[in-house]
């Protein structure tokens, strides 16, 4: 007897722990900017990743390179949730370079994201 009971609730045990694996709360996204200066050779290599909360956030950003204080070269974009930028310039072997990305999320500035780095 108790193996028959043991068998007809079985499946509906198995059927309850699989649904629930599969149903998942989703996790809110991470908004900032992540930054990538490297170089090939005498080329800076500039990449920047804005990203809101929302997929719905709007996003403008300007990544822009200084060597030292002085203004190199920037780019922009926007778009919605994530905005990706990339750009190259002739750098100087020997030089320290920074990249900064500036950004606001729904016309709201957020703080800018810098890096350096040195050109071999």
């Amino acid at each position: 007897m108790k193996k028959r009971i043991f068998a007809a609730i079985m499946p509906f045990v198995l059927i309850f722990v699989m649904s629930a694996q599969t149903v998942q709360a989703a996790e809110p996204r991470a908004a900032g900017a992540t930054l990538n200066l490297s170089f090939n050779g005498t080329t800076a290599v500039c990449s920047a990743i804005c990203k809101g909360n929302q997929t719905s956030d709007e996003i403008e950003a300007t990544m822009t390179l200084y060597q030292g204080s002085t203004y190199v070269d920037s780019w922009s974009g926007s778009g919605t949730w994530k905005v990706t930028l990339s750009g190259q310039h002739r750098v100087t072997s020997g030089k320290t370079y920074r990249l900064e990305v500036s950004y606001t999320i729904n016309g709201v500035e957020k703080p800018p994201v810098s890096m350096t780095n040195t050109c071999p």
